[in-house]
Parts: structure tokens; sequence; C-alpha cells
């Protein structure tokens, strides 16, 4: 009788095959072994992230038929006896394409490939986090899907239009990441975004009109680190004029490794961490001391330790979003 590996066992076996292949120098021949481990590994949270997004994004795209109508697609079968009985009268028999069952949403799901990333121990939950995200939107049939890489610079891994985000487009994206890139461009990251998911709104929108108006959504998967704070509320600004909804998921790895013999494992945790900041007090420049997410830029960003969190604390987070947009 096989006994069945408990979850933090079967994450730590995970994370061993990953180290080893990546030791081994990223063979091609292994990406797909590895990214189908993550997919195992996330496979229950994934489905519970999808069903918690089907009651947030609705259908959009008209599919299903609907209604009693006087012209349309297809004849309503129930009408015709009742229409016969009439003598012709009760002439609405037919059904028109007007119930929403289809979803045409477009997410861009961005992992920080910075060598940080690395040296936060941050890679394993990255792609626990990444496989978990991409197959509840596939699962979902959100719409489109893009996945890319950041650091030094954006590099799409697969585009809106590469179709579906199946197992091989997953194989070709792990041997895509190195966490070797100098530094975590986010403020061009943003900028890149915008672009990109500007032209894909202007693509659906030739084949649905009702895209035009829909709310874009952006996943960034990253340990946090960013610079140009007040630049990047200026471009976050924007975004919203765009109807692009950013989200920032902030891994935190660090926070389960303090130095050696401390018992304070949460020194490292990027909820601790301080900055340095210069503030003009009375004609005068004082060096204040301020937590480092108190001046975040993002307004919805959440810090990931666990990845089993993750389904119902992104839920909710895009839940807030959605019912402020509806309110307003």
């Amino acid at each position: 009788m096989a006994v069945e590996e408990p979850p933090d066992d079967l994450s730590r076996a995970v994370e061993i095959k990953l180290r080893k292949w990546q030791a081994e120098g990223q063979p091609s021949e292994g990406a797909g072994d590895i990214w189908r481990l993550y997919e195992s590994l996330t496979h229950d949270l994934s489905y519970a992230l999808c069903e918690q997004l089907r009651l947030i994004l609705e259908p959009t795209m008209a599919t299903r038929l609907k209604g009693d109508y006087r012209t349309g697609k297809r004849l309503n079968m129930k009408k015709i006896i009742p229409y016969i009985a009439s003598e012709f009268t009760k002439d609405k028999i037919w059904l028109r394409r007007t119930r929403p069952s289809q979803r045409e949403y477009q997410v861009l799901v961005a992992l920080d490939d910075s060598r940080s990333m690395a040296e936060s121990h941050s890679v394993h939950l990255a792609y626990e986090t990444l496989a978990l995200v991409s197959r509840a939107l596939s699962r979902l049939e959100v719409g489109d899907i893009a996945i890319a890489k950041f650091g030094e610079a954006v590099d799409v891994l697969h585009g809106f239009d590469s179709g579906p985000f199946t197992d091989q487009a997953g194989t070709r994206i792990m041997s895509a990441f190195q966490f070797d890139q100098k530094a975590t461009q986010v403020l061009s990251l943003i900028e890149t975004s915008l672009r990109l998911l500007e032209e894909a709104r202007e693509r659906r929108a030739i084949m649905s009109a009702s895209s035009s108006e829909l709310w874009q959504l952006e996943i960034i998967i990253s340990d946090g680190i960013c610079q140009d704070h007040e630049r990047l509320r200026t471009v976050l600004r924007k975004a919203e004029e765009q109807r692009v909804m950013v989200v920032f998921i902030i891994l935190d790895s660090l926070h389960m490794r303090g130095s050696s013999g401390s018992t304070d494992v949460g020194q490292n945790s990027i909820l601790s961490m301080n900055q340095v900041a210069y503030r003009n007090v009375d004609g005068r420049m004082d060096l204040h001391v301020e937590r480092y997410l108190d001046t975040f830029p993002f307004e919805y960003y959440l810090v990931l330790r666990d990845v089993e969190a993750l389904p119902d604390v992104l839920s909710g987070t895009l839940k807030q979003f959605f019912e402020r947009i509806a309110e307003n």
C-alpha cells in the first residue's frame, strides 16, 4: 500500500529536483518533467483558485442562445406548438446569442528573473506561484494569457496571440528563466506592459466590441524590491486610466532564513525591512527611517510566504478591486 507524502515533504522533494536540474545546466529534456512536477504540486490549489475566480471574473462574451424573439438564429422548439395553436400570433419563437458564457479577459503574468530572486531563495516559491496561477487561469478559460520575465529588460515568453497556455508552453518557459539578471527594473516592466496590453486590447476589439471596456489584469511575481517609487506611482495611475489592474505578489521567502542561531526568524522578512529617506522639515533635510512597505507604490499587493495561502488571498484582492469598480 502506497503511503502519500505530506505536502511539506513533497514540496521539498520538488525543490531538490529543481536545484539538481539547475546544477546540471537546465537541460531542455528535463524542463517538461520539472514543470509537470510543479503543476502536480499545485493541482488542488489551482482548482481552488479557479473556482473562486469563476465567481469574480464573470462571463463577458455572449455565446449561448437565450430569449424569445421574432427573429433570431435558431428556432425555440418549445414555442412551436403554442405558436401554431395561437394561429401564428405568438410569434416570438426565435433564440439569439445573448447569454454570456465565455470570458475574454486579458491577463499578463510577469515573473522576476533577477539575481535577487535566487539570493533570496524565492525561485521554488516563484515556480509554485507561476504554475498555480497559470493553471487556474487556463482551467477557467479566462481569455488571453501572456507570460513574461523581467529584470534588466522585459521578455515575453508566451504572447497574448500564442494561443492557450498549455503544458508544452510551460515546458518552454521553464528553460527561459535563469535568475541571473543584475537589476530589477519594475518601472520599465510597467511601461512595457502597458504597451503590450494596449496592443492586445486593440487586437481583441477587432473581434469583440465589448472587450474594449473590460479591465485587463497584470500579476507581478517578485521579491518586492524595487526603486523609483514616486515614478512608479505616476505610471500606475496611468495604468488605472487605461483600465489595467496591477497586482504585486511579493515572495517573502527570507522570513524563514534568519541568521545562524537567531530566534527571530522574521528579521529578514520584507515586513521588517526599513529604508532611509531624506525629508524637508522646516527648511532643512532630515534623515528618517521608515518601513519599506509604507512607501510601496502598488495599491494592490500581497505578501506570500506559503503558496497554500495564494488562492484565498489573491481572489480576495481581486474581489475587493472589482467591488470598488462596481461602486464607482
